[in-house]
């Protein structure tokens, strides 16, 4: 499996002698390289030029100036597909809930998985021989075997009467994927396949007709007595009716296996508010309204945009930016504006913001002396008003103040102090705030 990334960089001529230069990052979609079908570099270049050219062709006013970086990433591809015979793990063994075809000779577990559900016998459902006069009751038309999962619509296709539904196990868990859910709801006969690996051979897989789904999952629920499970999100319900009162709902959404905390782990299976450092006021903040008009996007433009219709597009007309903060000496009145490159001018207006709050930021304000009323609240405390945990010597208790007004706020642990201290942004180092 072959993929590529390249980033470029990008120059606008901003008419006044300056020049805008941004990074724009491509790629394309992996391709299956085999001794067979080869690397197509002429499709793969003409893929990236159209990106390019899409990117620099809505009007930005930006081209290429230059290749940063080309990547090439090369993995090696496992397809999801049943070959041979594959033991079951002894797990499921002890549930009886599969039937496992010892097809030892041949790449078939696929077929053989589906006519043990179709063609079930009374006695030794695993012998071959039981299906061998059935195959040719299956149309197999454009099937390739080793079967792999991606072709089962085909089959579905083929074979009308026939929905199929896999399942793929994992050992360590003990839990379930569901690889392929069938759209076909109605069919004569539904099939539900579980896909195993092999122990020591991770190419070798092996397709098993799952033949008591309330068995395979029973392990998720406490209920003593056969459950009915949900296909699209293998939920067990006590009762059928609740199930079909579900399955409207839940077919709504992608297939989804639905994973529970573990209830002997407190802080897995407790939901609480971790990061009490985030529960107390900022110091600033940057309000803004955009102002937009909607434009007629061009017919070839739109259908372009991932299989939506795009009809219209807002353009910026106007904006307004306010800084929010509860210190009077550093408030500002709003700033409008509303002309040629208005989203230009914000970006501006934010960096030139931005700056000038980390220079307030940056300043360290000492702690005011505390009132009489302070200081009775701050010997008083016995716990951290921050976290709420008791102070000990490695983790004592201190003043907690802000660093611009430098009014006192409330005695915490030295441990939550440190947290609570603004981001600063440093002279050339990105990605903090604040």
């Amino acid at each position: 499996m072959i993929t590529f990334r390249t980033d470029a960089s990008f120059i606008r001529d901003n008419g006044d002698g300056s020049i805008s230069r941004v990074t724009a990052y491509f790629r394309i979609s992996p391709q299956l390289v085999t001794s067979a079908q080869q690397l197509d570099l002429d499709t793969i270049l003409l893929y990236l030029n159209e990106q390019v050219q899409n990117y620099n062709g809505r009007g930005s006013g930006f081209v290429l100036d230059y290749v940063n970086r080309f990547v090439l990433c090369i993995a090696a591809y496992r397809p999801l597909q049943g070959s041979t015979f594959v033991p079951t793990p002894e797990w499921q063994l002890k549930k009886e809930c599969v039937i496992n075809v010892q097809n030892t000779t041949d790449n078939l577990c696929f077929i053989w998985a589906i006519l043990s559900a179709i063609y079930a016998p009374k006695h030794n459902a695993h012998r071959l021989s039981h299906y061998i006069a059935h195959k040719q009751n299956l149309n197999l038309d454009g099937l390739q075997f080793p079967m792999s999962t991606k072709l089962i619509p085909c089959f579905e296709t083929n074979n009308p009467e026939i929905s199929v539904n896999v399942l793929y196990a994992d050992a360590d868990s003990r839990g379930f994927f569901i690889e392929y859910l069938s759209p076909h709801r109605e069919r004569k006969h539904h099939v539900n396949l579980l896909l195993l690996d092999h122990p020591e051979d991770p190419m070798k897989r092996h397709y098993v007709f799952i033949k008591n789904m309330s068995a395979l999952v029973c392990h998720r629920t406490n209920h003593q007595h056969k459950v009915h499970v949900c296909n699209s999100c293998l939920h067990p319900f006590t009762n059928q009716d609740t199930l079909n009162r579900h399955i409207p709902y839940c077919i709504r959404h992608a297939p989804q296996q639905v994973e529970y905390p573990d209830p002997n782990n407190r802080n897995d299976c407790t939901l609480k508010f971790r990061s009490k450092q985030n529960q107390h006021e900022i110091p600033f903040a940057i309000i803004a309204y955009m102002e937009t008009f909607l434009t007629p996007v061009e017919r070839a433009e739109s259908e372009e945009s991932s299989g939506l219709n795009v009809i219209d597009e807002h353009m910026v007309s106007g904006w307004c930016g306010f800084r929010l903060t509860p210190h009077e000496q550093y408030q500002k009145p709003p700033y409008v504006y509303s002309g040629p490159e208005p989203m230009k001018k914000f970006y501006e207006y934010l960096m030139e913001e931005a700056r000038e709050i980390s220079r307030i930021v940056r300043g360290f304000v000492p702690m005011n002396p505390l009132t009489r009323e302070q200081a009775d609240e701050y010997d008083s405390a016995l716990t951290c008003a921050n976290c709420g945990g008791p102070f000990t010597n490695a983790n004592r208790k201190v003043h907690h103040h802000c660093h611009i007004s430098g009014n006192y706020l409330f005695a915490c642990c030295n441990r939550c102090n440190l947290q609570l201290k603004p981001k600063k942004i440093k002279p050339g180092q990105k990605g903090q705030q604040a």
